[in-house]
């Protein structure tokens, strides 16, 4: 396992590699992983925006992230492992299990960002021109505050606030610990740079529904029923871009994983459980 590229929470059974939403370390997902832990072995990616290796312009698109996963796989043998993405981590995932099938057992989508066909158009065209740093969520990356003085006053920013607002306590603690480093001139900034988070949702894709054609893996998605990515109408259209895809439904927001941790881990082991069953039956 390469040292600095993944989180091992630890666990037994088959390996479980979870891929990280959009400006969320590893570390925010612990309590989602512990759940997990009874039934495999799990393992949180770090894509390259937590390495401090590169500057954002290194990416062109979510390809060049799904590219590192791929190769930050090679790390974990040659077992084939359950993919689990959450947002970007999702679709990442998928773009993976799509070229490459024969590493995979299974892939599980959690709210990925598979955005309403009608935005697409739109989206392609803000690219095309260099408009891309427009897309609203790219332009609210762009402004959030990055520097703190203190963990404290990381917390007490957070607390309560916009995505974080539901967040079991845990995975509010595993942000903090692991989305703060020490910044060069004193106190604390963003681990994942808000430049990173700009420049990926910039870069939003429009080709992740095309790519769930591709897949030939047994395949789980799952979504808050709250959510205010996967919209109703996307929802309704994944029945026929995945129609071999169980589809599943766990009460929150976008951040379920980290707002219900419990109940999606349970979706996901009793899917699994379903797929093992079905194999030996076969």
């Amino acid at each position: 396992m390469h040292p600095t590229n993944h989180l091992a929470f630890g666990g037994q059974g088959p390996i479980l590699h979870l891929a990280p939403a959009n400006g969320f370390p590893p570390e925010t997902y612990r309590p989602f992983a512990e759940a997990l832990t009874p039934h495999f072995r799990v393992i949180g990616h770090r894509p390259r925006p937590l390495r401090g290796t590169h500057p954002p312009a290194s990416i062109s698109s979510w390809h060049d992230l799904a590219a590192d996963l791929s190769t930050d796989l090679d790390y974990l043998g040659n077992e084939r492992i359950i993919g689990v993405g959450h947002s970007l981590g999702g679709i990442l995932s998928l773009y993976c299990a799509a070229r490459q099938p024969e590493r995979f057992r299974g892939l599980v989508l959690i709210d990925p960002v598979l955005l309403p066909h009608l935005l697409l158009p739109v989206l392609w065209l803000m690219r095309k021109r260099g408009l891309q740093h427009y897309f609203p969520l790219a332009r609210g990356a762009a402004r959030r505050r990055d520097r703190f003085a203190s963990h404290d006053e990381a917390r007490t920013r957070y607390t309560g606030r916009g995505a974080f607002a539901n967040f079991v306590p845990a995975a509010f603690d595993g942000y903090l610990e692991g989305g703060l480093r020490p910044a060069p001139d004193g106190g604390f900034e963003l681990a994942w740079p808000r430049a990173w988070e700009s420049h990926i949702f910039g870069l939003a894709p429009i080709d992740a529904w095309n790519a769930l054609r591709h897949i030939h893996v047994p395949l789980l998605i799952i979504r808050g029923t709250e959510s205010d990515l996967i919209i109703d109408r996307s929802w309704v259209e994944l029945q026929r871009y995945a129609p071999h895809a169980h589809l599943a439904e766990v009460a929150g927001g976008h951040m379920v994983p980290m707002e219900q941790p419990e109940a999606v881990a349970e979706v996901i082991v009793a899917w699994a459980r379903g797929v093992n069953a079905d194999k030996k039956a076969s």
